[in-house]
């Protein structure tokens, strides 16, 4: 994770009123300060304060010996433990403390645009698709990998270091949470990608999803919301009950403020047309399928939005490579892999299937289970099991205890990847187009990393 560098360091009579915190040990004068934030102890340098967070894996406070000994001035803790020398700081909850951290850091640099970034799938290549076009012009701060919860959002924001621009991902998997992060990075230009079913057996339906989402406005005193005017419940949402939030609606259908057409979708790259003052404009992306194309014209805006010369806006979009595990396309031994097995959700899944239906090649299809659905789960999973029907030339590998309900003697099953990976031995990978897709937790990239190594040998990717 990033760690604070700021231009001026922060005076720690700062950090102890947003915390809230009670000195406990060690003394300090009111100019005493700080240099960075930071809640690994392997990184600490002198002058640093540490933050002992406890996590679903480890607890920080067992690693404050070790951050001390590199030279911490300072550490937040939320247990009764005290240091010689070494200024501790006792709060009830050290995760909200970083965010408040945080929040005192967004405050210090308020005039700084902040893009924030929610929805159910789409997220991670909005954000990098538009930190390629912002940075052709601007220095840009943006969350890394997917860390944009409780955690990656703070220290994103704590990474901050005379950027021009922020942009950061919001997720979530409960009501609340973006309402929380909302109000820590207080956007100028919030974003909603679409509202799908990812995390719904937490939400209970796509009503609430979508409240869920619109907390993203709850940090904004003015701005843009921007909101995928393709999407069934999005496209309704005309208004914010604000007079200082503008609602913008990109897509595809209907009256929208920015809109692509002339759509033609391949395999492996998608062309479309835009109308841009008075002008038309062809772009070319280079992943296939047309669900991820709101996406693009959303990081497109966005760079028109900021003045960006829209021949500069072209380049990067027609250069762009998928991030690493979503939608990448691996050639090897006359096989086109598919490596989407970052993550999984119903929508998602269901657009990959339908691009591959444009491919002629042979198809071996191991997918794995959709999880955080809750009751729903043997519902959608059922649909998926429609839409596998529709596609010819195919087999297909089904792994996981929900995905097990899509029923057909055609289909194989395993309870794991690892009984996936001994049966592997019998599957014929010649010529064949082969999709690599689950939720994460389900561990595809093991099935991935099998197949490129002990299959098809080694390979760079």
């Amino acid at each position: 994770m990033q760690s604070a560098e700021w231009g001026d360091k922060v005076l720690l009579k700062e950090i102890i009123d947003s915390v809230g915190g009670m000195i406990i040990n060690g003394e300090y004068n009111s100019e005493f300060k700080i240099n960075k934030i930071k809640i690994d102890s392997r990184k600490i340098k002198n002058g640093d304060l540490f933050i002992a967070i406890k996590g679903k894996f480890k607890d920080g406070h067992n690693y404050i010996n070790e951050a001390i000994e590199k030279g911490a001035a300072v550490v937040i803790v939320e247990e009764d433990i005290s240091f010689v020398n070494t200024i501790t700081i006792k709060v009830n909850d050290t995760k909200k403390a970083l965010l408040a951290l945080a929040t005192l850091i967004r405050n210090k640099n308020i005039n700084i645009p902040l893009i924030a970034i929610t929805g159910s799938v789409g997220k991670t290549t909005t954000k990098e698709l538009m930190y390629e076009i912002l940075s052709s012009s601007y220095n840009v701060l943006k969350n890394e990998g997917n860390l944009n919860n409780h955690l990656g959002l703070p220290m994103t924001l704590l990474g901050y270091n005379n950027e021009d621009v922020i942009i950061t991902e919001i997720g979530m998997n409960h009501t609340g949470e973006v309402n929380n992060l909302s109000n820590c990075c207080k956007p100028d230009i919030s974003i909603i990608t679409n509202i799908g079913s990812s995390h719904i057996g937490n939400l209970g339906s796509k009503k609430n999803i979508l409240k869920a989402k619109l907390e993203i406005i709850e940090g904004m005193n003015e701005g843009v919301l921007i909101l995928n005017g393709d999407d069934r419940l999005l496209k309704k949402i005309n208004y914010i009950n604000t007079n200082h939030i503008d609602v913008l609606k990109i897509g595809t259908k209907g009256e929208l403020d920015f809109k692509a057409y002339n759509i033609k979708t391949y395999f492996d790259k998608t062309k479309f047309e835009i109308d841009y003052a008075g002008n038309k404009y062809e772009f070319m992306f280079n992943i296939g399928g047309k669900h991820l194309l709101n996406n693009v014209l959303i990081a497109i805006y966005i760079g028109l939005l900021f003045d960006i010369d829209i021949q500069k806006i072209k380049e990067v979009v027609n250069n762009f490579k998928p991030v690493k595990s979503r939608m990448n396309i691996i050639l090897k031994n006359n096989n086109l892999i598919i490596d989407d097995c970052y993550n999984s959700s119903y929508e998602s899944l269901k657009g990959v299937l339908k691009q591959i239906q444009l491919n002629k090649k042979h198809k071996i299809l191991i997918i794995g289970d959709i999880l955080e659905l809750g009751k729903f789960s043997k519902k959608i999973h059922k649909k998926i099991g429609k839409i596998l029907k529709r596609i010819k030339d195919k087999e297909v590998y089904l792994i996981g205890d929900n995905i097990s309900c899509i029923k057909s003697k055609k289909y194989n099953h395993f309870n794991n990847v690892d009984d996936f990976i001994k049966y592997s031995e019998n599957i014929k990978f010649e010529n064949s187009l082969i999709l690599l897709k689950a939720s994460r937790s389900i561990g595809l990239d093991k099935v991935k990393e099998h197949l490129l190594n002990n299959v098809f040998n080694n390979v760079d990717f």
